[in-house]
């Protein structure tokens, strides 16, 4: 296998990552994933980590390109952040070096921060997926959803990535879920998760409404109806997800009243989007992200230069 292999491009987050061997031409020869995200990785190696990782692609002696939070301050190397606007096709020209990989070449893709007075936002990662739907779809204008952990809205014009903002919706419902008050009207942690349609369809429309009160006065609401039997266990979960994607949606659509948006991710994360996008009579063109990650960090390397920019 090694010998096809052109490049080793990798997806590498806070607590998994994905990667991807690629051919000649940018396709996925072979392809893994793990929970070795850099808050799990030993001692802070990431060299020998990586070499776990992909010991049997490294035969043909590959370039390596990476995103994610393994360029974060606290992953392998910090790389720097670009300030909007930034042009997604020039981010192979502004890679950070990694020179302690077995002689290999090894690279992580910068970051993107917008940055006002009195306000901050960052990505790692997410501008490889618009790009990726760039380079596979040439998609250079619209609204971008970014469902996960930090989900964020973006706005992309002719190529030129101009704004963005972050909502912390994963993060909350894993804190809210399995910590403090809320957790006690919740399944044991160590049950099957299951998804209750109707109670996150009431949770999207509670918070979306116009009239919706704040999103902590909704919070404790989880917790009181649970009180008086209007939620059960198995709904709650549900129900608290419903009004976290629905606040996280009707201030994204204060920000930018879209009816088409592009969204990019899981394809469980796209579903539950997809419900709360009707309640907003919003069009999702849904893209997963393990179809457009690999082209997209591929089209970086090449840009770079660590792979021919003749290979098609």
């Amino acid at each position: 296998m090694s010998g096809k292999i052109a490049c080793i491009a990798l997806d590498w987050g806070t607590s998994n990552r994905r990667g991807w061997a690629l051919d000649a031409g940018g396709h996925v020869v072979d392809g893994r994933s793990d929970d070795q995200g850099l808050i799990n990785v030993t001692d802070r190696d990431f060299a020998g980590s990586l070499r776990r990782l992909v010991a049997d692609w490294l035969g043909g002696r590959p370039p390596v390109i990476m995103a994610g939070m393994i360029g974060s301050r606290l992953g392998w190397r910090e790389a720097a952040y670009l300030e909007t606007p930034v042009d997604l096709t020039q981010l192979g020209l502004h890679l950070t070096v990694i020179e302690d990989f077995d002689g290999l070449p090894v690279r992580i893709v910068p970051g993107v921060a917008r940055v006002t007075e009195d306000s901050a936002d960052v990505m790692r990662g997410e501008e490889c997926q618009m790009l990726g739907a760039l380079l596979v779809r040439g998609q250079r204008d619209g609204v971008f959803l970014l469902p996960g952990t930090h989900a964020k809205w973006a706005l992309l014009e002719n190529g030129i990535l101009t704004d963005f903002r972050t909502y912390m919706t994963g993060e909350l419902f894993g804190h809210l879920r399995n910590s403090g008050s809320l957790s006690q009207v919740m399944p044991p942690k160590d049950a099957p998760e299951t998804f209750d349609a109707e109670a996150f369809d009431r949770g999207v429309t509670r918070a979306g409404a116009p009239d919706a009160p704040g999103i902590t006065h909704l919070l404790f609401g989880v917790r009181s109806l649970s009180l008086f039997s209007k939620l059960t266990s198995a709904t709650a979960p549900s129900y608290l997800s419903g009004l976290l994607v629905g606040a996280e949606m009707r201030d994204a659509l204060r920000w930018t009243p879209a009816r088409h948006v592009t969204a990019i991710g899981s394809a469980k994360l796209l579903e539950t989007y997809a419900r709360a996008a009707a309640y907003f009579k919003i069009t999702l063109d849904r893209l997963e992200s393990d179809d457009i990650l690999p082209p997209a960090l591929f089209g970086i390397a090449r840009e770079a230069g660590l792979v021919a920019k003749t290979a098609a």
